[in-house]
């Protein structure tokens, strides 16, 4: 009975130190939600974790997109989107605004809840080669590795409703800003729901590929003064675009 007793301390004893050998030699990395990132070093986003490799994969967002392929048996988008409350968070990266429950986008059989909306400044994609002042991107999930995302570029011309809003509460650092008004979300998107689609990933870290790109072709405004204040608080908060490898563009409508 003794000898069984010590063989059970002994095996108890080498669990314990497996245990804490494994820990103290794990990388620092292994778990990615205090990684500091940056657009600067963006080049460098796949080494600085391990859940960050997809950053150096083959189905990368954002693109140029260019010759695009007609297909207008696509599927519509059909958003069925009510009002949010105001939260707006600068999280270092963008200004996002988190979106109450209840708004969804459909898209052929599958239905996404919208999460949140957040700004780039410049633009990520590239509309045959050239980036414009900003880009919105509406997030929607459907599954943790199914999402949509629906992206739409600014550029210069008039002022815009939103931002002529809440502009001036955006959090100039990290931090939120929050109130009672409400946003009616369908009024930020554009009568005409023509699209560019294709197949990508996050644009920030981990850069997952999980995502279905719609970037739609009518294009929102904002003034010369809100673009320049917007710029001021998150300087060129964007990703290079990222190589095809083969990838097809898709396009439906005009």
């Amino acid at each position: 009975m003794l000898r069984i007793y010590n063989k059970l301390i002994f095996l108890f004893t080498i669990i314990i130190f497996a245990g804490c050998s494994s820990d103290n030699n794990s990388p620092v990395t292994s778990g990615c939600e205090d990684v500091y990132w940056t657009y600067s070093n963006q080049e460098n986003w796949a080494s600085l974790c391990n859940d960050f490799s997809p950053c150096a994969s083959q189905r990368q967002s954002p693109i140029n997109i260019s010759g695009a392929t007609s297909n207008d048996e696509l599927p519509d988008l059909e958003f069925n989107y009510s009002t949010t409350s105001t939260q707006i968070e600068n999280d270092g990266h963008a200004i996002k605004f988190i979106c109450d429950g209840g708004s969804s986008l459909k898209i052929g059989e599958m239905n996404y809840q919208l999460l949140e909306l957040h700004y780039h400044s410049a633009s990520e994609h590239q509309i045959e080669g050239q980036n414009y002042p900003l880009e919105v991107h509406f997030v929607h999930k459907a599954s943790e590795t199914d999402l949509a995302v629906v992206g739409i570029i600014f550029e210069e011309g008039a002022e815009n409703e939103l931002f002529s809003r809440f502009l001036s509460n955006f959090p100039l650092e990290k931090g939120s800003y929050s109130d009672k008004s409400m946003i009616n979300l369908i009024e930020l998107i554009p009568e005409n729901k023509s699209y560019y689609h294709y197949e990508g990933s996050l644009t920030t870290p981990p850069c997952s590929e999980t995502v279905s790109w719609y970037v739609l072709k009518e294009r929102l405004t904002a003034s010369a003064e809100q673009i320049t204040q917007f710029s001021a608080i998150l300087k060129n908060n964007y990703r290079y675009v990222q190589n095809l490898y083969g990838r097809v563009i898709y396009g439906k409508g005009s």
